[in-house]
This record gives structure tokens, sequence and C-alpha cells, in this order.
């Protein structure tokens, strides 16, 4: 018999300047709703990325049981874990530094609160983005394989194997999310027969935020209950994790994947605009603030770097140091950026300043550390470049 697999990832991710309220309410609606219906549904198996900036808010405002019922399923063997950003930084954007950074931090994080129940083998590019120059990062950070939207297979996309994306000396397995079914099911226009339509022989990569699943889409945790009801009643289709597709199914070669994102359209990357929700190059007056806001984050990590240099034995230094460092890892989340881009229905110009305000804080408490007339220029150069980005909203 020709069985048919479904490969679902679900991201759950909270940006660190997330309010208890929500986190609590989001925590009622999807995330205990995942773990109840995964227990119930022991034969199902699923892929699942979850922030370390999501796994800090859990443990700060006392919701354990979220922690310990993924562990659990870890632990049993339905959930498969894969590694990220800590803080949901976009990794196209970042320097190779600086990733490598935030996959360690995630994996610390992350190791400490699930104990060896988490093991990931591969890594979510957060917002699935994605440019060739991210290959050695996450190879260099000990890792193997990625998930890519299906925009980026630039038509190539098959549901009957796997490829690799190679960039310099460094190479990635990497599967491509069926893009169709997963924004069907993520904006609710289908229901649990999606599985019988799926190819024999094959299977189905989806992504989605696990949000999705009674926060965003209220009916969907009946849905997902009839969904996961008949993959254990039928013999012809298995709920697996992603990397088993690399178990089960051939390798197809290399290929070469596009630069783009979960978000990005065809029309976009033909205009060179991968990254619209975060990097616009078209549309204002979204590109001035964004490039301006990029500008501002390589000055705080540049001045973060020089700074290191300069820490010397000192107790107090090293402790202001670290707290600079923690707030530019914050600093980094993609959410800023996001909250202000040519999409309406989630700007909100205010959070996207608090992004800002996250990364300014760490420059002074650089300043508290190290006492530099370069560091002193950061500060200015970056109160100037703020300033000009305040401009930009006013006039908007």
């Amino acid at each position: 018999m020709f069985k048919t697999y479904w490969a679902p990832l679900w991201h759950i991710y909270q940006p660190p300047v997330q309010t208890k309220e929500w986190l609590v309410r989001i925590a009622n609606e999807s995330y205990r709703q995942i773990i109840h219906l995964y227990k119930t549904h022991p034969s199902c198996r699923f892929t699942l990325n979850i922030n370390a900036s999501l796994t800090l808010l859990l443990q700060e405002h006392g919701l354990i049981d979220v922690i310990e019922g993924l562990k659990e399923l870890a632990e049993k063997g339905q959930l498969e874990f894969v590694s990220s950003t800590a803080f949901h930084a976009l990794c196209p954007l970042l320097p190779e530094k600086e990733i490598i950074r935030q996959i360690k931090l995630n994996d610390k994080i992350n190791k400490k609160a699930f104990g060896k129940a988490y093991k990931p083998t591969g890594v979510w590019l957060p917002e699935m983005a994605y440019a060739p120059h991210v290959t050695p990062a996450i190879a260099k950070a000990g890792y193997s394989w990625i998930m890519l939207a299906g925009v980026a297979s630039n038509g190539h996309w098959t549901n009957k194997g796997w490829h690799t994306v190679k960039y310099k000396k460094h190479s990635l397995k990497v599967v491509f999310r069926d893009d169709v079914v997963s924004l069907n099911i993520g904006f609710g226009k289908t229901d649990s027969n999606f599985i019988d339509t799926l190819e024999k022989g094959s299977y189905c990569f989806t992504a989605l935020d696990g949000e999705t699943i009674g926060h965003h889409v209220k009916s969907m945790v009946a849905g997902m209950k009839e969904t996961l009801d008949k993959i254990e009643a039928r013999d012809d289709i298995e709920s697996i994790s992603v990397s088993e597709i690399f178990e089960k199914f051939p390798y197809l070669g290399d290929i070469d994947a596009l630069p783009s994102s979960w978000s990005t359209t065809y029309e976009d990357i033909k205009e060179g605009n991968y990254f619209p929700l975060w990097l616009e190059k078209k549309e204002e007056p979204f590109k001035t603030a964004h490039e301006l806001a990029w500008k501002h984050l390589y000055l705080a990590i540049e001045t973060t770097h020089y700074a290191k240099k300069k820490i010397n034995g000192d107790i107090r230094q090293r402790r202001l140091f670290e707290e600079a460092r923690q707030l530019l890892d914050k600093g980094e989340h993609s959410c800023m950026y996001w909250w202000f881009t040519r999409d309406k229905w989630h700007r909100d110009p205010v959070r996207f300043l608090v992004g800002l305000e996250i990364q300014n804080k760490a420059l002074v408490k650089l300043q508290q550390a190290v006492k530099d007339e370069k560091i002193l220029k950061a500060i200015e150069e970056a109160h100037q470049i703020r300033e000009r980005i305040y401009q930009t909203l006013l006039n908007s």
C-alpha cells in the first residue's frame, strides 16, 4: 500500500515585549489546545519550533505546564524540536556571527527548559526567511537541514523527495513547504478532508504559526481533531515529523533556492524585494523607515562587538556589558520591522519604536560599562537615526 505522509510543523513564538495578558490568552486558546490534541492522538507526530523568547516568557509568567506538556510529547517521540534564533531574528539580514549566536542562545535556553527531550537536528528560519548566504551560519551552528517556503523553489517544488542547497563550502538538506495547503489551512479555507486530496506515495509538508490553532482561527481546534481522528483511523496516511522525510524519500540533488520568506510573492522576488515586511525596497515611507532601522541595529551590533574588546576583569563592567548584550539579543527580534509595513492589518508604529528603544538601551548600557569616545559617538549617531525615523513616521 502506498502511504501518504503529512509532515506538519507548528511554529510558536511571542516577541520579548509581549504582555502577560496576551500570553495567557494565547496559551489557553492555542498552546494548551495543541498539547491536548496530540496527547489524545498518540500515533500522530509533528515538528515544533518554539523560540527561546517564548520559552522565557512562559517561565517568567508561570505557565510551566505548557513547557512540561511539550516536553512530555517530545519524550514520547511524538514531537520533534527544531532550533531557531532565540529572539526570532531574521537570518538573511543579520551578520553571520549574530545568526550563530542567536541559534546557540536559543539552544542553551531551550535545553535548560526541555532537558534531554530537546535534541534538534534542523533549523527553523524565522518567517522562513532565506538567502543563500545564511547556509554557512546554519552549518557552523551544527545543523544539517532547513525548511523553505514553496515560493523559494522557483517552481521546482516537489513532494516526492528532498534537495540540498549549497553556498561556498557548506550545504544543507532542504524540504519545501506546500504553500497552497499551508495557506488554505491557515486561513480556514479547508477542513479535515484536505488529507483525502493528497497524492498517494508522496508527502505534504505544511508549516504554520501554531497560534493559528485556536487563537487566530477558533474553529481550527475542532478541525485538527477531525483531521487527527481520520489519520489514526486509516492505514494509508501517517502524520510524521519533518526529519522523517529525509529517511522515507530520495535525495533529488542540489537546487538553487531563491531569497524569500513565507510572506514573499513571486512578484516581490522579481522586483528584488525579497523581505518586504521587514526590509521594504519599494514603497514609502516603509522603505526609508526600514533602512534606517536596520542601520540603527547594525550600529548597535558593531558597537557591542567593539565594546567587548574593551572589557577587562572588572566585575561591574562585565555585568553591565552582559546586560547590554542581552538587550541587544532581544532588540534583534523581527517583529519591530513587521509592525511598520505596507500591510495595514498588523501595523503598530508604537511597537516599532519600542524595538528601537531596546537597542538604544543596549547602547546606553555599553557606555556605562565602557567609557569610550567611540561608544559616545555611536550613541549620538543612533540618536540622529531615531530622529530621522520619528520624522519619517510623522510625515507618513
